[in-house]
């Protein structure tokens, strides 16, 4: 029994094995290791997303100022086209070509004609206004040509009658002759003042005006 006793307290006495500072060293050294690849890889991180930004800011500041400097270049040329047209568009429309038809015009510039060239009677009757189609290479923009069929008959004491009229008639007005038929009078002129001759034609009195919904358009009155 006393060795039994004395045996357990050698046993108790004996040393506790306890790890090294070396170990300690080692974890704490990885450990800091794992913090600052963990600080860099969030700095790399910052840094990248601040650089992208950077530089999607820089180009949407590009992009808004090749935008601008576009539409400046746009207005400019714009302004330059207006000033140069402009002239030739009031004209235009001071001439009855650009806007509404003006069928009471056209009736009135007919007898202004006839009256200053001393012509005989004029017979003539206007359709209703139609829309013509345009070459795809003739720029109109917004607009759109129409045209308003007119049949013209008046008796001629020669050629020239006709001629005076119709250059006359495009002094003021923007029309196109479709046809024209000249014939002689059926019976001998009884003095200086019967006709001679009598002419038949059919013009379109043309207009520009801005766009409508009427999608029906004749084919150009040249080709009729």
């Amino acid at each position: 029994m006393a060795q039994s006793t004395s045996s357990l307290k050698a046993d108790k006495s004996a040393p506790v094995e306890r790890p090294s500072r070396k170990d300690d060293f080692l974890l704490l050294r990885k450990a800091l290791i794992i913090f600052a690849a963990s600080l860099l890889s969030s700095a790399a991180l910052i840094y990248a997303g601040r650089f992208i930004l950077a530089r999607h800011g820089v180009n949407q500041a590009q992009e808004q100022r090749s935008d601008a400097l576009n539409k400046r270049r746009q207005a400019e040329k714009d302004k330059q086209e207006i000033q140069e047209y402009q002239p030739r568009f009031l004209a235009l429309r001071e001439r009855g070509f650009v806007g509404e038809e003006r069928r009471l015009d056209w009736m009135e510039h007919i007898r202004h004609i006839r009256e200053n060239r001393k012509l005989l009677p004029i017979t003539y009757e206007i359709s209703a206004q139609q829309l013509f189609q345009v070459p795809p290479d003739v720029p109109i923009g917004d607009m759109e040509l129409r045209g308003s069929k007119m049949k013209l008959q008046m008796d001629l004491l020669h050629e020239g009658d006709l001629l005076n009229f119709l250059n006359d008639l495009s002094r003021k007005e923007f029309y196109t002759v479709q046809e024209c038929a000249i014939k002689r009078a059926g019976k001998a002129p009884e003095n200086t003042q019967s006709p001679r001759l009598s002419a038949e034609c059919t013009l379109y009195w043309l207009t520009l005006g801005e766009q409508t919904d009427n999608s029906d358009k004749t084919p150009n009155p040249a080709d009729q």
